[in-house]
């Protein structure tokens, strides 16, 4: 029972503390002096400055680290206004005394009440607290640029939405400290994030990755008129942004099916940003054999035709299956002629959203080259994620 009660604890222990990981980037500023970077002066003196700072194509500024933390540690941003005396912790390039360096915390947070948040925050020097996507200008909810003096503001947050958010710091010289406070929805004062003991008064979840974030996946089968499994095809996931108008789709991923006809993409493509398509390209076009040639002979016959027939057997594109697509396959066969009529798709796509298996039997005089029943040209847009596609890839002049 013990080593139960110990097993249920340390799981339950993981959990809490997954659940306060941020990430946290930790640079060298000033050169590690009090030389004046790239665009940036002592202190940050402005959104502008402290963008500066904290670019890593800035003069003056290098990476230390990036890393995760837990927000609720001293590594995380309660160290009070220098108290705890420096207690604060976080990883800068020359320990505990360093001076001249910025600390960004990164990550989302969900609340656990909805309303109107009251924050404060402190630090030594300049700092910016920000959530994204809120209204705020530049995002800023509470900001300072200088040394030691408390910066106050709001936001009206959802305890069912996941918030972006980034608390850069930076220290120009002195001792270094870090404080976020903030007062619940209709609450009567401030408390310190994590409390006095790092676990009270919980603000709420904390995540160094993207809750939101969805993968874009899909799978298919490519097959041939034959329900024949088409390995070696190369097949594209394309995407455009989600509030794009109009169609402009790009290729992001490609692969090939296998032997069994299948394809798959798991992506590191967020399908909250983007739309998608799956299009495949069509293997080139071989030269008919007497095979096929027999085959649509004894079809042409027997009249048991169906739609794609008129797909790979009306070769001249009249509308109609006769002798005259036969002699155009023989003359193509022989190098009597050089291609198809002009119009003559050489070789078409077709897509299943069922799995019917059957192709709708059709007159002999029927010219069904129409996309009705779900047969056509397919290049679906707007998939829903994670859903599955059978393309029937028809050449003409081909059985197979």
């Amino acid at each position: 029972m013990k080593i139960r009660i110990l097993c249920f604890f340390l799981l339950i222990s993981g959990f809490i503390h997954a659940q306060t990981t941020v990430n946290l980037r930790s640079l060298k500023t000033h050169y590690g002096n009090l030389t004046y970077g790239g665009g940036y002066t002592g202190n940050a003196n402005s959104h502008s400055e402290f963008d500066n700072m904290v670019n890593l194509n800035s003069a003056g500024t290098t990476l230390y680290v990036d890393t995760t933390v837990d927000i609720l540690s001293y590594q995380g941003p309660r160290g009070g206004n220098h108290t705890p005396y420096q207690q604060w912790n976080p990883p800068r390039w020359n320990g505990p005394g360093s001076s001249r360096y910025a600390i960004i915390y990164t990550g989302w947070f969900k609340p656990n009440k909805t309303g109107t948040y009251q924050f404060r925050t402190f630090t030594d020097d300049s700092h910016e607290f920000m959530i994204k996507g809120i209204g705020k200008t530049n995002d800023i909810v509470t900001k300072h640029y200088g040394w030691n003096t408390w910066a106050y503001g709001t936001a009206t947050l959802d305890k069912d939405t996941w918030y972006e958010f980034e608390y850069r710091i930076q220290n120009y010289g002195g001792i270094g400290a870090a404080n976020f406070q903030y007062k619940i929805p209709n609450g009567s004062s401030y408390n310190q994030l994590g409390g006095n003991n790092g676990s009270s008064h919980p603000f709420g979840e904390w995540s160094a990755t993207d809750p939101n974030f969805e993968p874009i996946t899909h799978t298919g089968y490519v097959y041939g008129a034959e329900e024949e499994a088409l390995s070696g095809v190369t097949v594209e996931l394309k995407t455009q942004n989600k509030n794009q108008v109009g169609f402009s789709y790009t290729t992001q991923v490609t692969t090939t099916t296998n032997s069994n006809g299948y394809y798959s993409f798991n992506t590191t493509l967020d399908y909250n940003d983007y739309d998608y398509t799956i299009d495949i390209v069509p293997p080139s076009l071989s030269i008919s054999t007497l095979n096929d040639i027999s085959y649509f002979t004894s079809k042409l016959i027997s009249g048991a035709y169906n739609s794609k027939d008129y797909w790979r057997m009306d070769v001249n594109n009249d509308g109609k299956f006769s002798v005259a697509d036969l002699y155009s396959m023989l003359a193509y066969m022989n190098g009597i002629f050089n291609q198809y009529a002009n119009t003559t798709p050489s070789t078409k796509v077709f897509h299943y959203q069922q799995t019917p298996f059957y192709w709708d039997p059709l007159e002999t005089a029927t010219d069904d080259k129409s996309e009705s029943f779900g047969w056509g040209s397919y290049s679906p847009f707007d998939r829903s994620n994670g859903d599955s596609t059978i393309f029937y890839v028809i050449r003409a002049g081909h059985k197979n």
